[in-house]
Parts: structure tokens; sequence; C-alpha cells
């Protein structure tokens, strides 16, 4: 089984007893879908002809035009389904709110500004420590509240070095 949300709209999608057949949302319902290549095809679901083009392939957020309408459906798969009840989903993990100095350094560059919009990865913070150049990385999705050091500042292990809001 997946789980299919479009917009607002949420559809629990599975293989049907039959060739041809698809529950969604409990509910047998025929699907005839033909694939055209090139990331088209043409589907008749419920007495209707639709087509339908993959424009971005991406197995949990494709985009995809139906009848020439863009979407981009979320797509949950069982694991993804169990995990979410026990809990274990990746956007159940706590928001981080500050970064810490992972060990004493030196700060050589600071690549943000508050206000600044970062994604997981992004490089925040240069730090010299035993002779060696460290970037620190934004940890997830966040926006930069407050800088609490400068460049040239010596620090110990665990300072808070920016906070996110």
């Amino acid at each position: 089984m997946q789980e299919i949300v479009i917009g607002k709209n949420k559809y629990e999608v599975a293989p049907g007893k039959e060739a041809g057949e698809v529950m969604i949302n409990g509910a047998a319902t025929n699907v005839d879908l033909v694939a055209l290549g090139d990331g088209h095809y043409h589907m008749i679901f419920e007495g209707q002809s639709i087509n339908i083009e993959v424009v971005q392939p991406d197995g949990k957020a494709p985009q995809i035009k139906i009848d020439g309408r863009l979407y981009q459906p979320e797509i949950k798969g069982e694991t993804d389904l169990l995990l979410e009840r026990l809990g274990l989903n990746i956007s159940s993990k706590k928001a981080v709110k500050e970064l810490k100095a992972p060990m004493p350094g030196l700060v050589l560059e600071i690549r943000v500004e508050p206000g600044q919009a970062v994604k997981e990865g992004d490089p925040l913070v240069v730090l010299e420590a035993m002779k060696m150049e460290n970037v620190l990385k934004a940890p997830g999705e966040a926006v930069v509240k407050s800088i609490a050091v400068k460049k040239g500042d010596a620090i110990d292990k665990n300072a808070i070095l920016i906070a996110f809001e």
C-alpha cells in the first residue's frame, strides 16, 4: 500500500485482486494505464481519459502533469507509513535551535547572516582547530536568528555559535 497526498487530498492506494484493478481508499476501481514513452502515459480512470506526464521523477515527491496541470504529490510507501506510526519518521526529528562548537578553536569565517534561510548541509562557520580548517554545516533547514561569535574569536567546545529560529 502507498499513501499519496496531493494538496489537502490523501489517497491510500493498493493493488486490487484482479488485473487492472486498484484499491483507492478501500474501494475497488478499474484503471487502464498505458506507457507512451519518455515519461508520458495515458490512463482511463472511472471512464475518463487522462494524460499524464512525469516532469521530474523523484520517488517520494515527483512533479507530474495531469491533463496539463502541474502537481507535486507526496508519496509514502509501506515502510514510510510504518515508521510514521512508530514515531520514527524523519520529520519527527526535533528542530535544531542552535549550532555549538564541536571542539575548541578559532573562528576564521562566518558564512551566514541573521535572517538568512539555510538548508541542511549549507556551510555556516569555518573553525580552525589543531591547525585544520573545519567547515561547520547546517544540521537542517532553518533561519539564522543570531550569531554569537565573530571572526577571530577563540571559542571553547560546546560554545554556542549560531541560534536558529
